[in-house]
């Protein structure tokens, strides 16, 4: 009986532990994701993006995406897939002003997907 009680408190310990280490797993992760996203948009904006500007922002999400599939939506990490090739295409074809639109949701979505995560009450029902 004793040993079913502790199992049962270990148990629930590891659960804790593992939900606290995914959430900040994912709010770092989407955090380096913004940083990249918004100094991309910067140069974008000053139309001073290059092809290795967008290459390297494509990289950082590939890079990070590998990862997050394990731990959230796969709609999630397919609608950022989007935007962010979508981005890399328009600032290849130097369509500035439709690059800037499509890293402007790039960079919302890196701020709104980890809120979705959390462990909130209006996530939990």
């Amino acid at each position: 009986m004793v040993k079913t009680i502790y199992s049962i408190i270990i148990t629930v310990a590891i659960l804790i532990l593992a939900g606290v280490g995914e959430q900040i797993y994912i709010k770092k992760t989407f955090d380096c994701l913004n940083q990249d996203f918004t100094l991309a948009y910067e140069k974008i904006q000053s139309q001073e993006a290059t092809v290795d500007d967008a290459n390297a922002i494509k990289t950082a999400w590939l890079e990070k995406k590998k990862l997050l599939h394990l731990f959230i939506s796969h709609n999630d990490v397919k609608e950022l897939d989007l935007w962010v090739f979508e981005t890399v295409a328009y600032v290849r074809a130097q369509n500035f002003k439709e690059a800037i639109s499509k890293i402007e949701v790039a960079i919302n979505l890196t701020e709104q997907i980890p809120r979705n995560y959390l462990i909130r009450i209006e996530n939990i029902l």
